[in-house]
Parts: C-alpha cells; sequence; structure tokens
C-alpha cells in the first residue's frame, strides 16, 4: 500500500496536455500553500511553461482534523476548491490585470485511489517579491513599480468586495523584470459570496503578517473595517519590506514593552491601544531613516495610513479635504501618490 498521497507524487505524469516535470520542494520558512502540492508544469501542445497547485487533503487533514470527520473536512476542502477557481475565474472575466488568475483547473484521479486531485494551473512567473529581495539588489524605482502593481491588484479586489487576507512577498509575483502581480486567493473571501472556510473574523492566511489587531483577538462587526483594514495593514507590511527587509508587524511588536506584547497582554484591546500608538510612532520613526530623501515624506504617509494599529483610523484620514469623496479604505489615493513617486526617478 503507498502511504504518500497522490497529490505527492505527481512528478513525470502527464494531465491533460499538461506535463508535470518537477516538484517544488518547500523550506521550513515558506508557509505558502499549506493544503497543496505544487510542480512547474510544461504544456505538450506549445511548449508554454505552468505552475500547478494540486489540493492535498491529507495535508489539511493532517493540519485541521480538530474533532471534526474526515467527510465533513472533505466536503469544506472541496467547496474552498471550487470557491478559489470560481473566484479566479471571476476575476478573470472582470479583467483584473494585476491579480495572477488560472489557465487551467480540473481534477486527477487514478483507478487505485479513493480520491481525485482537483488542481489549477498557472502562468509561471519569473520569481516572487521574497526571492527576488533576499538575493539580489533592487533599486527605488522598482521597488516603487512593485508596490504600484500590489496596490493597483489589490483594489481591483476590492472594488469586487474581495479581500485577500494573505498579503505577503511570497503572494507577490513578478513577471520580467518588472510587473507586479497579487497572486493565491486560496484565503480569501467576499463580502456577498463568503468562503466555506475563511470567512472567519480571527482568520488570516499568515500571521507573520497579520493586522495587529488580529493578535490582540479584536474583531470590528463591521465588515469593511474587519476585511479591508486588515488588508490594508498587511498592504503596509510590504511597503516596509520593501524598505527594511522587515515587515511592519514584525517592527510594532519589537517596539512594544514586553508585558503588551501580543500573546503575552491578557487585557482587552482598548486597554492596549495606548501602549500600540507609542510602539506605532516609535517604528515610523525607525523606517523614515531607510527611506531615500526624496520620496520620504510621501512614502512615509502611505505607510503611516496603511498600517495605524487601530483598525477605525486606517486608511485615508477623515477630513483630508482633497481626498474627501474617497471610501476611507479606498486605495485610490496610495496608488496615485506611488505613481508620482516613481516619475521622480
Amino acid at each position: 500500500m503507498i502511504d504518500t498521497p497522490l497529490a505527492s507524487r505527481l512528478e513525470g505524469k502527464t494531465i491533460g496536455k499538461w506535463k508535470i516535470v518537477k516538484k517544488r520542494i518547500k523550506t521550513p520558512e515558506d508557509h505558502s500553500g499549506v493544503f497543496s502540492s505544487c510542480y512547474e508544469v510544461q504544456n505538450t501542445e506549445n511548449n508554454s511553461s505552468g505552475f500547478l497547485k494540486a489540493i492535498n487533503y491529507q495535508y489539511a487533514f493532517n493540519t485541521l482534523n480538530h474533532g471534526r470527520t474526515s467527510t465533513d473536512l472533505l466536503q469544506d476542502l472541496t467547496a474552498n476548491y471550487n470557491y478559489e477557481k470560481d473566484l479566479l475565474e471571476f476575476c478573470k472575466e472582470k479583467r483584473m490585470s494585476r491579480i495572477v488568475t488560472a489557465i487551467a483547473h480540473g481534477e486527477y484521479k487514478e483507478d487505485s485511489e479513493i480520491f481525485p486531485v482537483p488542481y489549477l494551473i498557472f502562468e509561471t512567473a519569473t520569481d516572487s517579491l521574497k526571492n527576488i529581495v533576499s538575493k539580489e539588489e533592487v533599486n527605488v524605482k522598482w521597488k516603487l513599480g512593485v508596490i504600484h502593481g500590489l496596490l493597483v491588484g489589490l483594489s481591483q479586489l476590492h472594488q469586487e468586495n474581495i479581500v485577500h487576507q494573505d498579503i505577503k512577498p511570497s503572494n507577490i509575483l513578478i513577471f520580467g523584470h518588472e510587473i507586479s502581480k497579487l497572486s493565491d486567493l486560496g484565503n480569501a473571501t467576499k463580502f456577498d459570496t463568503k468562503s466555506p472556510l475563511w470567512d472567519k473574523d480571527d482568520h488570516c492566511g499568515d500571521f507573520t503578517y497579520a493586522p495587529i489587531e488580529l493578535l490582540y483577538q479584536y474583531f470590528s462587526p463591521n465588515w469593511e473595517t474587519r476585511r479591508l483594514g486588515a488588508d490594508l495593514f498587511m498592504a503596509g507590511g510590504i511597503v516596509t519590506y520593501l524598505f527594511t527587509d522587515l515587515n511592519f508587524l514584525t517592527l510594532l511588536a519589537a517596539n512594544l514593552p514586553e508585558i503588551y506584547k501580543p500573546m503575552k497582554f491578557g487585557g482587552f484591546f482598548e486597554d492596549v491601544k495606548p501602549h500600540l500608538m507609542k510602539a506605532y510612532y516609535i517604528s515610523i520613526d525607525d523606517i523614515k531613516h531607510r527611506v531615500p530623501a526624496a520620496i520620504r515624506k510621501s512614502l512615509i504617509e502611505v505607510i503611516e495610513q496603511l498600517t495605524h494599529p487601530i483598525p477605525e483610523m486606517r486608511g485615508i484620514p477623515r477630513g483630508t479635504r482633497l481626498y474627501s469623496s474617497l471610501p476611507q479604505y479606498s486605495l485610490i489615493r496610495y496608488i496615485s501618490i506611488i505613481d508620482r513617486l516613481m516619475k521622480i526617478f
């Protein structure tokens, strides 16, 4: 009997017109695709390359099976795969140019297996933001271009009431040298068509990049504040990462007194707010010294507003006369600022 699940041993097989060339080996620090096995694939008709994400039910059973039946979990996982597939199709129909959408999908089954393997195939990116920043020097204009692509992609989602909920460097893909797109809607949810697995108040794909309020178990009753505000915080974390090599959450937590750090503080979110604000101002001051003078004032304004630790205060400040017509969590203003900064270089 073969104990290794089928999704983990697809290398060398052919699924439709796709030859599965090589399995991607995950590193310990890679938290992406927790419930999937990923492969490099090649189209046998035109030799184009792709990236296949196979849903690995066994991985999910090992992670999520806490007091639940396998049947219930299997139903939820299948429903979530279909939900992600439908979201990707919706994004493609809406021509979301900065969202990575699927170029193929389906199921693979072998006679000896009980369960089929659902899969999604995507266009192959040059690399992820995480890998590029860690292995090569990149200039300021390139960084601003990546931020611009991220914010445009996120804005495209938000305009359709979709929230990403897992914004991190490994989910920002680079195509060619300069085109950045937001990828992986596996943790996303939509306001009017909710995710079967991830429409939970406390959900975030990777808590290393989570909005600070979730770590104190604070969830606004307002959907926009809770969901859009969370995405803004994570986007601000990417902007911070590009100029400091740290995400904003890491900086913020480091500047908190030990007793007020997440997971150690036992009080209410309201009680920790003054300490969060003090740590926030210290963190912003730390970042200022790492941003080039030519763009410092405007870029810090973007970071300040995206990463405000109080979600109700995040985004466009109320009373900002020039942008008073924009919703609080709109990204249009920040896209415009980054577009203007790019022209400096």
